[in-house]
Protein backbone atom coordinates (compact mmCIF):
# COMPACT_ATOMS: atom_id res chain seq x y z
CA UNK A 1 0.00 0.00 0.00
CA UNK A 2 2.93 2.48 0.69
CA UNK A 3 4.36 1.53 -2.45
CA UNK A 4 1.02 2.27 -4.52
CA UNK A 5 0.98 5.70 -2.57
CA UNK A 6 3.97 6.60 -3.20
CA UNK A 7 3.74 5.90 -6.91
CA UNK A 8 0.49 7.66 -7.41
CA UNK A 9 2.16 10.73 -5.23
CA UNK A 10 5.04 10.96 -7.68
CA UNK A 11 2.52 11.33 -10.65
CA UNK A 12 1.21 14.34 -9.29
CA UNK A 13 1.95 17.44 -10.59
CA UNK A 14 3.76 20.30 -8.22
CA UNK A 15 0.31 21.96 -7.61
CA UNK A 16 -1.54 18.90 -6.53
CA UNK A 17 1.07 17.63 -4.43
CA UNK A 18 1.65 21.27 -2.70
CA UNK A 19 -1.96 21.82 -2.40
CA UNK A 20 -3.02 18.25 -1.42
CA UNK A 21 -0.43 18.50 1.64
CA UNK A 22 -1.54 22.07 2.34
CA UNK A 23 -3.91 21.68 5.10
CA UNK A 24 -4.85 25.56 5.58
CA UNK A 25 -5.48 26.16 2.12
CA UNK A 26 -7.99 23.64 1.61
CA UNK A 27 -9.60 24.31 5.30
CA UNK A 28 -10.03 28.33 4.42
CA UNK A 29 -11.58 27.36 1.04
CA UNK A 30 -14.10 25.16 3.03
CA UNK A 31 -15.04 28.06 5.07
CA UNK A 32 -14.91 30.42 1.67
CA UNK A 33 -17.53 28.36 0.50
CA UNK A 34 -19.74 27.82 3.49
CA UNK A 35 -19.68 31.38 4.12
CA UNK A 36 -22.01 34.14 2.39
CA UNK A 37 -21.40 36.63 5.45
CA UNK A 38 -18.00 39.04 5.21
CA UNK A 39 -16.22 36.23 3.15
CA UNK A 40 -14.68 38.79 0.99
CA UNK A 41 -13.31 41.03 4.09
CA UNK A 42 -12.21 38.34 6.44
CA UNK A 43 -11.01 35.23 3.95
CA UNK A 44 -9.85 36.31 0.94
CA UNK A 45 -6.26 37.75 2.66
CA UNK A 46 -6.41 34.41 4.30
CA UNK A 47 -6.64 32.38 1.00
CA UNK A 48 -4.41 34.68 -1.17
CA UNK A 49 -1.60 33.95 1.64
CA UNK A 50 -1.76 30.34 0.96
CA UNK A 51 -1.83 30.54 -2.86
CA UNK A 52 1.49 32.77 -3.13
CA UNK A 53 2.51 29.96 -0.77
CA UNK A 54 1.03 27.72 -3.36
CA UNK A 55 2.41 29.68 -6.32
CA UNK A 56 6.03 29.71 -4.56
CA UNK A 57 5.90 26.33 -3.80
CA UNK A 58 5.39 25.34 -7.70
CA UNK A 59 8.22 27.83 -8.89
CA UNK A 60 10.53 26.35 -6.08
CA UNK A 61 9.73 22.32 -7.22
CA UNK A 62 10.74 24.20 -11.15
CA UNK A 63 13.90 25.73 -10.28
CA UNK A 64 16.10 23.46 -11.46
CA UNK A 65 14.41 23.34 -15.11
CA UNK A 66 15.51 24.95 -18.07
CA UNK A 67 14.28 28.25 -17.51
CA UNK A 68 12.07 29.94 -20.27
CA UNK A 69 10.09 33.39 -20.28
CA UNK A 70 6.79 31.49 -20.61
CA UNK A 71 7.90 29.76 -17.33
CA UNK A 72 9.41 32.53 -15.56
CA UNK A 73 6.34 34.69 -16.40
CA UNK A 74 3.23 32.55 -16.46
CA UNK A 75 1.40 31.12 -13.84
CA UNK A 76 -1.51 29.91 -15.52
CA UNK A 77 -4.76 30.84 -13.29
CA UNK A 78 -7.50 28.59 -14.50
CA UNK A 79 -5.37 25.86 -13.76
CA UNK A 80 -4.96 27.33 -10.13
CA UNK A 81 -8.33 27.89 -10.04
CA UNK A 82 -10.07 24.80 -10.76
CA UNK A 83 -7.60 22.67 -8.47
CA UNK A 84 -9.13 25.19 -5.63
CA UNK A 85 -12.74 24.64 -6.35
CA UNK A 86 -11.50 20.90 -6.54
CA UNK A 87 -10.17 21.23 -3.23
CA UNK A 88 -13.77 21.56 -1.56
CA UNK A 89 -15.69 19.47 -4.35
CA UNK A 90 -16.96 23.03 -5.78
CA UNK A 91 -19.15 22.11 -8.94
CA UNK A 92 -20.50 25.33 -10.18
CA UNK A 93 -22.71 23.70 -12.89
CA UNK A 94 -24.85 21.82 -10.17
CA UNK A 95 -24.52 25.11 -7.72
CA UNK A 96 -23.16 28.52 -8.69
CA UNK A 97 -21.92 30.56 -5.88
CA UNK A 98 -21.13 34.12 -7.09
CA UNK A 99 -19.60 35.24 -4.05
CA UNK A 100 -17.20 31.82 -3.28
CA UNK A 101 -16.12 32.50 -6.92
CA UNK A 102 -15.23 36.30 -6.60
CA UNK A 103 -13.29 35.05 -3.62
CA UNK A 104 -10.86 32.32 -5.02
CA UNK A 105 -10.80 34.83 -8.52
CA UNK A 106 -9.24 37.95 -6.39
CA UNK A 107 -7.36 35.54 -3.64
CA UNK A 108 -5.72 34.21 -6.98
CA UNK A 109 -4.62 37.46 -8.22
CA UNK A 110 -3.54 38.67 -4.76
CA UNK A 111 -1.58 35.75 -4.09
CA UNK A 112 0.42 36.24 -7.80
CA UNK A 113 0.82 39.90 -7.17
CA UNK A 114 2.43 39.04 -3.16
CA UNK A 115 4.73 36.33 -5.07
CA UNK A 116 5.49 38.76 -8.34
CA UNK A 117 6.33 42.28 -6.44
CA UNK A 118 6.60 41.43 -2.42
CA UNK A 119 7.59 45.29 -1.82
CA UNK A 120 4.70 46.21 -2.66
CA UNK A 121 1.79 43.88 -1.41
CA UNK A 122 1.29 42.83 1.76
CA UNK A 123 -1.27 40.63 4.10
CA UNK A 124 -1.82 41.08 7.85
CA UNK A 125 -3.87 37.25 8.03
CA UNK A 126 -4.42 37.63 11.89
CA UNK A 127 -6.71 40.73 11.09
CA UNK A 128 -7.59 39.87 7.12
CA UNK A 129 -5.95 43.42 6.44
CA UNK A 130 -4.46 44.02 2.43
CA UNK A 131 -1.62 46.59 2.11
CA UNK A 132 -0.88 48.05 -0.83
CA UNK A 133 2.28 50.22 -2.04
CA UNK A 134 0.63 53.82 -2.19
CA UNK A 135 1.81 54.71 -5.36
CA UNK A 136 0.63 51.58 -6.76
CA UNK A 137 -2.88 51.37 -5.38
CA UNK A 138 -3.27 55.33 -6.34
CA UNK A 139 -0.78 56.04 -9.16
CA UNK A 140 -2.25 59.80 -9.20
CA UNK A 141 -3.30 62.07 -6.58
CA UNK A 142 -5.76 65.30 -6.16
CA UNK A 143 -3.35 67.99 -5.35
CA UNK A 144 -4.82 71.81 -4.28
CA UNK A 145 -4.00 74.97 -5.55
CA UNK A 146 -4.00 77.43 -2.87
CA UNK A 147 -5.18 80.81 -4.09
CA UNK A 148 -7.27 79.41 -6.62
CA UNK A 149 -11.09 79.07 -6.17
CA UNK A 150 -12.11 75.36 -6.48
CA UNK A 151 -8.62 75.13 -7.85
CA UNK A 152 -6.58 71.01 -7.94
CA UNK A 153 -3.97 69.34 -10.56
CA UNK A 154 -3.47 65.75 -9.94
CA UNK A 155 0.33 64.63 -9.51
CA UNK A 156 2.09 61.58 -9.08
CA UNK A 157 1.73 59.79 -6.33
CA UNK A 158 5.17 59.00 -4.86
CA UNK A 159 4.51 57.37 -1.77
CA UNK A 160 6.05 54.02 -1.12
CA UNK A 161 4.31 53.26 2.18
CA UNK A 162 2.22 50.26 2.43
CA UNK A 163 -1.55 51.61 3.08
CA UNK A 164 -4.38 49.23 3.76
CA UNK A 165 -6.63 49.36 0.63
CA UNK A 166 -10.33 47.22 0.11
CA UNK A 167 -10.35 44.09 -1.85
CA UNK A 168 -12.07 45.81 -5.14
CA UNK A 169 -8.31 47.36 -5.63
CA UNK A 170 -6.99 43.91 -6.11
CA UNK A 171 -8.70 43.88 -9.84
CA UNK A 172 -7.82 47.45 -10.57
CA UNK A 173 -4.26 47.20 -9.71
CA UNK A 174 -4.00 43.90 -11.57
CA UNK A 175 -5.61 45.07 -14.46
CA UNK A 176 -2.86 47.72 -14.79
CA UNK A 177 0.14 45.33 -14.05
CA UNK A 178 -0.51 42.38 -16.41
CA UNK A 179 -2.36 43.90 -19.23
CA UNK A 180 -5.81 45.16 -19.78
CA UNK A 181 -5.25 48.56 -18.47
CA UNK A 182 -4.64 52.08 -19.95
CA UNK A 183 -1.35 51.57 -21.75
CA UNK A 184 -3.18 52.00 -24.90
CA UNK A 185 -2.55 49.69 -28.16
CA UNK A 186 -4.62 47.36 -30.15
CA UNK A 187 -6.27 44.27 -28.55
CA UNK A 188 -6.63 40.79 -30.67
CA UNK A 189 -10.80 40.64 -31.83
CA UNK A 190 -9.87 36.62 -31.64
CA UNK A 191 -8.96 37.10 -27.91
CA UNK A 192 -12.15 39.28 -27.38
CA UNK A 193 -14.55 36.73 -28.91
CA UNK A 194 -12.35 33.36 -27.21
CA UNK A 195 -13.22 35.00 -24.01
CA UNK A 196 -16.65 35.44 -24.43
CA UNK A 197 -17.41 31.82 -25.70
CA UNK A 198 -18.25 30.53 -22.30
CA UNK A 199 -21.17 33.33 -21.87
CA UNK A 200 -22.05 33.12 -25.61
CA UNK A 201 -22.51 29.22 -25.26
CA UNK A 202 -24.69 29.24 -21.86
CA UNK A 203 -27.00 32.14 -24.06
CA UNK A 204 -27.43 29.97 -27.03
CA UNK A 205 -28.65 26.70 -25.15
CA UNK A 206 -30.86 28.85 -23.43
CA UNK A 207 -32.53 31.31 -26.65
CA UNK A 208 -32.51 27.26 -28.43
CA UNK A 209 -34.39 25.94 -25.60
CA UNK A 210 -37.01 29.45 -25.82
CA UNK A 211 -37.79 28.80 -29.13
CA UNK A 212 -38.14 25.36 -29.28
CA UNK A 213 -40.96 26.23 -26.45
CA UNK A 214 -42.69 28.81 -28.43
CA UNK A 215 -42.71 26.78 -31.77
CA UNK A 216 -44.32 23.62 -29.39
CA UNK A 217 -46.89 25.68 -27.89
CA UNK A 218 -47.51 27.90 -31.47
CA UNK A 219 -46.44 31.21 -29.72
CA UNK A 220 -46.19 33.48 -32.71
CA UNK A 221 -43.14 35.48 -30.28
CA UNK A 222 -41.20 32.46 -32.01
CA UNK A 223 -40.87 34.60 -35.23
CA UNK A 224 -39.35 37.62 -33.68
CA UNK A 225 -36.58 35.08 -32.68
CA UNK A 226 -36.16 32.92 -35.51
CA UNK A 227 -35.56 34.02 -39.41
CA UNK A 228 -33.50 32.57 -42.43
CA UNK A 229 -30.53 34.12 -41.12
CA UNK A 230 -30.81 32.50 -38.00
CA UNK A 231 -31.96 28.97 -39.20
CA UNK A 232 -28.25 29.10 -41.59
CA UNK A 233 -26.32 29.93 -38.38
CA UNK A 234 -28.23 26.74 -37.35
CA UNK A 235 -27.99 24.71 -39.77
CA UNK A 236 -23.87 24.93 -40.02
CA UNK A 237 -23.71 24.33 -36.26
CA UNK A 238 -25.97 21.51 -36.36
CA UNK A 239 -23.07 19.82 -38.79
CA UNK A 240 -20.17 21.03 -36.72
CA UNK A 241 -21.89 19.14 -34.23
CA UNK A 242 -22.18 15.74 -36.30
CA UNK A 243 -18.65 16.25 -37.24
CA UNK A 244 -15.37 14.34 -36.83
CA UNK A 245 -13.92 17.30 -36.05
CA UNK A 246 -16.73 18.19 -33.14
CA UNK A 247 -15.99 14.49 -31.96
CA UNK A 248 -12.26 15.54 -31.97
CA UNK A 249 -12.46 18.86 -29.87
CA UNK A 250 -14.77 16.85 -27.10
CA UNK A 251 -11.78 14.25 -26.66
CA UNK A 252 -8.89 16.89 -26.52
CA UNK A 253 -11.38 18.34 -23.80
CA UNK A 254 -11.40 15.00 -22.13
CA UNK A 255 -8.18 14.11 -22.19
CA UNK A 256 -6.00 17.15 -21.97
CA UNK A 257 -5.62 19.91 -19.32
CA UNK A 258 -3.69 23.37 -19.02
CA UNK A 259 -0.79 22.96 -16.38
CA UNK A 260 0.12 25.67 -13.83
CA UNK A 261 2.65 26.74 -16.53
CA UNK A 262 0.39 27.37 -18.93
CA UNK A 263 1.52 24.19 -21.44
CA UNK A 264 -0.63 20.99 -22.06
CA UNK A 265 -0.73 18.10 -19.91
CA UNK A 266 -1.92 14.87 -21.46
CA UNK A 267 -4.53 13.70 -18.05
CA UNK A 268 -4.86 10.25 -20.05
CA UNK A 269 -1.48 9.27 -20.52
CA UNK A 270 -1.04 9.97 -17.18
CA UNK A 271 -3.77 8.31 -15.45
CA UNK A 272 -3.14 5.22 -17.82
CA UNK A 273 0.48 5.63 -16.40
CA UNK A 274 -0.66 5.25 -12.50
CA UNK A 275 -3.12 2.13 -13.58
CA UNK A 276 -0.75 0.60 -14.90
CA UNK A 277 2.23 0.86 -11.94
CA UNK A 278 -0.69 0.05 -9.44
CA UNK A 279 -0.95 -2.96 -11.39
CA UNK A 280 2.62 -3.88 -11.25
CA UNK A 281 3.04 -3.36 -7.36
CA UNK A 282 -0.16 -5.58 -7.21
Amino acid sequence: MKKENKTIENTQTPLERFSNENANLKRYLGLALKNTRDIMKLLLPKIAVEVRNLIQSVKNSQIDLTKTDKLEKTINEKAIRERLYDLVNYNRKEEENGAFEIVVYRAIKLGKMLVDSPKEFDVDVKNSKIFVMSKVATPMIEQKLKGQKGGTKKVANTSDELVEVNTGTIDRVYKVKYGGGSGGGSTDKNILIDTKFKSVSSDMFKLLDRAINYSMKKNVKFFDMVDEDVWNNLSNIFTLFNSDAYKDMREFSQNYRVSISGDLENIKDKMEDVVKKSQKIA
